[in-house]
């Protein structure tokens, strides 16, 4: 069963106004998939005399309600109210009606006579909805359309006659005029007939025949040729003004020709801008229909017909150089960033998409300095460095990034922080995002925004850990799409990230290897936020032009930076970055890397600390002399088990757990100068040879 008590909570705080205003809250009706899942609700409420208030409501990602459909879902068709029982009752014929609480009270009527085995009530909601649903899990049931005795409930009756004839339904329709009185529908019958039961539905006039159907009046004619017509013409008056084309992963966008802005035409901010002209071009408003229709031919001609182009969001790499997407309104001016150089162009090589939560840079301004960034961000100086090569790092799109983990103790600004440094590349309507309840909200986020900027994270479970890894390397999210198991949608995401916290999140060694780790100071001395940010916004331009100052010179300093074999991190790229940032700014490369190694230094005793495998080990390596050891892994279990640290609950049970934990530990053991590697199977057994590392 759906749980509402929450929903109807958010649902009531939205129609406050409206129940202030008299009318009586009626009822949340849940729409749901065909597993039962939740996608959205409408809002319900009726004033005494008779004026109705009916609202779409989605939650977020993140828990949060909204007013309106799910942006999944909108320009798409919508699912069916009381669908989630089409798979629980398969062989049910379905009683097809108009409006959500006729469908309630026909279930409730089935259920109560026990034959909600035989008829189940289905819905697409209201008189108007029925061309907007998705009649698909219908398919070669039988239905029986109850219409309401007027001339829109027949309309209603025709719409869902045309759509379910395709899909192979045996069809019938309750002969109704002489069963309702003008305008009732099937809860007027019940209310009249209160003694009746499911042999008296039965017994309703129903017809097979259809001629009703296939003549539709004059005024629908009419309608469909107007609908068809401006259909048509959207598609023209788009082609006229956008470039169609498709990315790899084929999702069509349209380059607008004028502005060389780009939009998916999925989104609402395509739709929004495209109905917009058109009402200015030819002063008539867009039907939904017609949308529909020309949003459909517009994704077939972008695929089928379009070129591939691939799209960014907010930074991208052209040959040797880098461009940062200004986001500004109504131009795709972008900031180019070669070895040495940097200027703001009005028509990069590249195809910028903006999601509509990312928000305008300002114009750099060349000669800057960091003063006032440091003033916001409560860095401590041994760690300036760091940060400032993160920051650089996120401007490039062709190499791994780092995690960057903000660690702190109540009062020591990590938000703040987080936020000032967000805002300098990729600053957004929500610059922190709460901690994710599930790998798919990472990936959702990572499609959306460049950076990936989350807050307050206390915890990270193994399968988060694992999705953050493949964020900041680089790869690919897939799930089917919705209402369908013939498609796929993949989201492809390589983006850098940033999360704080007071206690360390990051506990798995391969995201550890990935990561580098900033604690920030108590601050001794407050300042008011407001005079902060406001410094900030006033050198916002000054700043963002220092960092591309050290980005360029970086650029013209990098091929010059080598590391010995021996010397090169797990992160080989961001620290040759970080050197030659180093030296952009006037320090060595050698200042970086102790920084970057303080750094990893912090990140190891973490990954040990975490691992009571790793501390036995490392105990009984000291104890047997640091002398090569090759073993059998169930001799070497027990061996270093007389080592294992006391009151831990996490000690594997057997050999197989214990050789997995040590090769998870074998990279922070090696960084130790304790080599940990398995030989294999040696005649009957698995061998592990431990022995001191060799440089």
């Amino acid at each position: 069963m759906l749980n509402n008590n929450s929903s109807e909570q958010a649902a009531r705080k939205f129609a406050v106004k409206k129940i202030n205003a008299g009318y009586i809250f009626e009822a949340l009706h849940v729409y749901a998939d065909l597993n039962g899942n939740v996608v959205y609700w409408r809002i319900r409420l009726k004033h005494p005399d008779g004026d109705k208030w009916i609202r779409p409501m989605y939650k977020d990602s993140q828990g949060a309600y909204h007013i309106g459909d799910p942006p999944e879902l909108r320009g798409m068709l919508k699912p069916l109210y009381g669908q989630q029982l089409l798979p629980v009752h398969a062989s049910a014929t379905l009683v097809i009606v108009e409006g959500e609480m006729p469908a309630d009270k026909l279930n409730t009527f089935f259920s109560k006579h026990g034959a909600n085995n035989e008829f189940v009530a289905i819905t697409s909601g209201s008189s108007t909805s029925a061309d907007n649903a998705d009649w698909q899990p219908l398919a070669n049931r039988k239905c029986i359309i109850w219409p309401d005795n007027d001339d829109v409930g027949f309309k209603y009756a025709k719409i869902v006659y045309t759509k379910l004839i395709p899909l192979n339904c045996k069809l019938e329709i309750m002969t109704i005029s002489s069963t309702l009185p003008p305008g009732g529908d099937c809860v007027d019958w019940l209310e009249a007939n209160p003694n009746s039961n499911i042999a008296d539905i039965i017994a309703i006039p129903r017809s097979n025949k259809i001629e009703l159907m296939n003549d539709l009046d004059e005024q629908d004619k009419q309608d469909k040729q107007e609908t068809q017509s401006q259909a048509t013409d959207l598609v023209a008056f788009v082609l006229e003004r956008a470039e169609l084309f498709h990315d790899n992963n084929k999702e069509v966008f349209a380059l607008d020709k004028e502005t060389k802005e780009v939009r998916h035409i999925d989104g609402r901010g395509f739709r929004d801008f495209m109905t917009s002209n058109f009402y200015e071009h030819s002063g008539k408003s867009v039907r939904d229909q017609s949308w529909r229709e020309a949003s459909s031919t517009l994704s077939g001609i972008g695929r089928h017909r379009g070129e591939c182009h691939s799209v960014h969001r907010r930074v991208a790499k052209h040959e040797d150089s880098y461009y940062l997407d200004l986001c500004q309104a109504n131009n795709s001016a972008a900031i180019k960033i070669s070895a040495g150089i940097w200027e703001v162009i009005a028509s990069p090589p590249v195809r910028f998409v903006r999601s509509e939560t990312m928000q305008m840079l300002p114009v750099p301004i060349a000669g800057g300095t960091f003063s006032t960034l440091w003033k916001v961000c409560n860095i401590p100086n041994d760690s300036q460095l760091l940060a400032l090569a993160w920051l650089v790092d996120t401007l490039r799109s062709d190499t791994p990034y780092p995690v960057l983990e903000l660690l702190g103790e109540q009062g020591s600004a990590k938000s703040t922080t987080q936020t000032a440094l967000r805002r300098i590349i990729d600053p957004n309507a929500c610059d922190l995002r709460a901690a994710p309840k599930q790998p798919e909200d990472l990936y959702v986020s990572a499609n959306l925004n460049h950076i990936v900027s989350c807050e307050n994270i206390s915890h990270l479970s193994a399968q988060m850990q694992d999705a953050l890894c493949v964020i900041a390397t680089g790869g690919a999210f897939a799930k089917r799409k919705l209402y369908t198991d013939g498609d796929e949608s993949v989201i492809y995401a390589k983006n850098p990230v940033i999360l704080n916290g007071i206690a360390a999140a990051i506990t798995a060694q391969d995201l550890i290897d990935r990561s580098i780790t900033i604690e920030l100071p108590v601050i001794a001395a407050r300042v008011e936020t407001t005079d902060l940010w406001l410094q900030f916004d006033n050198e916002y331009g000054a700043i963002l032009g220092a960092l591309l100052d050290v980005f360029a010179k970086a650029l013209a300093i990098l091929p010059h930076i080598k590391l010995q074999p021996s010397e090169r991190p797990r992160l080989l790229e961001f620290a040759r970055l970080g050197m030659a940032v180093a030296e952009a700014m006037g320090a060595t490369g050698e200042d970086f890397m102790i920084q970057f190694t303080a750094s990893r230094q912090e990140s190891l005793a973490r990954t040990i600390d975490a691992s009571p495998v790793a501390c036995a080990v490392i105990d009984w390596f000291e104890d047997k002399g640091r002398v090569a050891k090759e073993l059998p892994v169930k001799d070497l279990f027990s061996s270093v088990e007389y080592h294992r640290p006391e009151h831990t609950d996490a000690w594997p049970k057997t050999a197989k757990g214990f050789a997995d934990a040590l090769r998870r530990a074998a990279p922070a053991l090696r960084q130790l100068g304790i080599e940990c590697r398995s030989l294999g199977k040696v005649g009957s057994y698995v061998k592990w040879r431990i022995a001191p590392k060799i440089n």
